[in-house]
């Protein structure tokens, strides 16, 4: 009797114990994800994160704060570019990162065509990867590029235009491109926002903007 009793509070434990696990374990894998409390200081209507990352083997790529969300907006100000330097803002879907699209890019003078900018801020989309880098091809002269292919591998400067035709621009092209993106050599934060210093000395300041409820 007494054998039964233990055999039938061990099956009722166990029952009790795989009950729980099913219950407790949808909960966990349903809860929302942590908000972004790096969004904290106010300005101009929006909540400003400073929270970029660089990532890469060579140290190469900024990356947005993690939790940005569709309806944020990205602030990106080059201070100074050297005119053989071109700084690159591209985006992707994290499932299939072998073709970007370029959104943004900037060389010494402004920014490159021929897509119109219509806003100085980057509406930011949902599930979308941003990367932003910079290439440095030195030219002989004083020539530049000045339109860049909107589609292309990612981390990979396209140029288009009349100047890519020519053998010394082809042969620059090949370099850097074997060469990668340029080195960031330090990165700080100034108050509300976050600034990267490339191998080149050229800096870029940028924050990431949400509008404040």
């Amino acid at each position: 009797m007494r054998m039964k009793q233990r055999r039938f509070r061990l099956a009722l434990g166990l029952l009790l114990a795989l009950t729980l696990a099913v219950t407790i374990a949808p909960r966990a894998q349903s809860a929302p994800k942590a908000g972004c409390p790096k969004f904290s200081k106010e300005e101009g209507g929006y909540r400003i994160s400073t929270a970029f990352s660089v990532a890469g083997e060579r140290h190469n790529v900024i990356t947005p704060p993690a939790c940005l969300r569709a309806g944020d907006l990205l602030s990106i100000r080059p201070l100074r570019l050297n005119s053989d330097e071109y700084l690159v803002l591209q985006k992707c879907k994290p499932s299939d990162c072998a073709q970007a699209e370029v959104v943004r890019a900037w060389d010494s003078r402004g920014y490159m065509g021929p897509y119109p900018v219509l806003t100085d801020k980057v509406p930011i989309e949902a599930a979308t990867r941003y990367l932003l880098w910079m290439q440095h091809v030195p030219l002989p002269g004083t020539g530049s590029f000045r339109l860049i292919e909107r589609y292309g591998p990612p981390l990979v400067f396209k140029p288009v235009g009349r100047l890519t035709a020519y053998g010394y621009a082809q042969h620059a092209l090949q370099a850097a491109a074997r060469q990668g993106p340029e080195t960031i050599t330090r990165t700080r934060q100034e108050d509300s926002t976050f600034v990267a210093k490339f191998a080149g000395g050229s800096v870029v300041r940028m924050q990431a903007l949400r509008p404040a409820p």
